[in-house]
């Protein structure tokens, strides 16, 4: 790490743990969104049979994807197909489904605010350090898969209309994704020196600046540009004897938010640029 980089501000324990510990209320959690919406699918079918089809099943797929992995969309893509369901089908169909809609609205926004506050907690501990990435920045690719994938189900969609909403949540996680990787780079934006390590399964552990004996990790983060999200409860940090590596986090860390990352590589060699996202926080 050089001199310039090691003037940087550091993300201390004492900033850390309140970014780690401002995180969504366990209601608020996508699973319990996603998990209402197929009961309340399941007894709406029950109640109407006859009124629900392809498309409808199609519609309730892209709602759970965007529950899981594009909470802001959510808060577009539920009062939509809200006010759909009211225009198209009776009452009794559609009323539980609404309940499940206004439920998974409510837990979208409540993440929604939660990821605000981590980036203004992660700004702050920058205390006003901001700059803009590293050049010459990495190829841009963030998103790019997705949006084909998207692309490519949105043309037989014209004949199997039950594709169109799959096309569109696809397409619409990979333009978001895209979105947020191309305002990093257009911006000056908070920097933090950071302690990381690699686990076995290619992701990156972040810790606190302070926290050389890597006792407690802050979030994990692919680092290739199309990784797809797994379960974070799954993933398991590195072992304490792992050897951390000096990091530079570029960007305010948040759940689901990109960065980009100046360490160096595995053998301690010189620093490269890591494209990262999205981010789990740990725990």
């Amino acid at each position: 790490m050089t001199d310039s980089d090691k003037a940087l501000p550091v993300w201390l324990t004492r900033d850390a743990t309140r970014w780690a510990a401002c995180r969504p209320a366990a209601w608020a959690r996508p699973v319990w969104a996603a998990a209402g919406l197929v009961v309340a699918a399941a007894i709406a079918v029950g109640l109407e049979p006859h009124e629900w089809g392809a498309v409808h099943v199609a519609l309730a797929a892209a709602q759970l994807y965007w529950y899981l992995r594009l909470p802001e969309l959510t808060l577009i893509a539920g009062p939509a197909l809200a006010g759909w369901l009211v225009c198209t089908a009776p009452p009794a169909a559609y009323a539980p489904v609404l309940t499940a809609l206004a439920f998974g609205w409510a837990a979208a926004r409540h993440r929604m605010s939660t990821r605000r506050r981590q980036r203004l907690l992660a700004a702050n501990a920058a205390d006003g350090t901001r700059l803009a990435l590293p050049r010459p920045v990495p190829a841009l690719w963030t998103g790019s898969v997705r949006i084909g994938l998207g692309a490519a189900l949105a043309v037989p969609s014209v004949w199997v209309p039950a594709l169109a909403p799959l096309a569109l949540a696809l397409a619409s996680a990979g333009a978001a994704a895209r979105y947020r990787a191309v305002r990093l780079r257009r911006a000056e934006v908070p920097v933090l020196r950071a302690l990381a390590r690699d686990d076995e399964d290619g992701r990156l552990w972040v810790y606190a600046g302070d926290d050389t004996a890597g006792r407690r990790p802050l979030f994990s983060t692919p680092v290739t540009p199309e990784t797809e999200p797994g379960e974070p409860e799954r993933a398991q940090p590195p072992a304490e004897g792992t050897r951390l590596r000096p990091a530079v986090l570029f960007g305010a860390p948040y759940e689901g938010g990109e960065l980009l990352l100046l360490c160096p590589d595995r053998d301690g060699g010189p620093l490269v640029d890591r494209w990262a996202g999205p981010v789990h926080p740990a725990g």
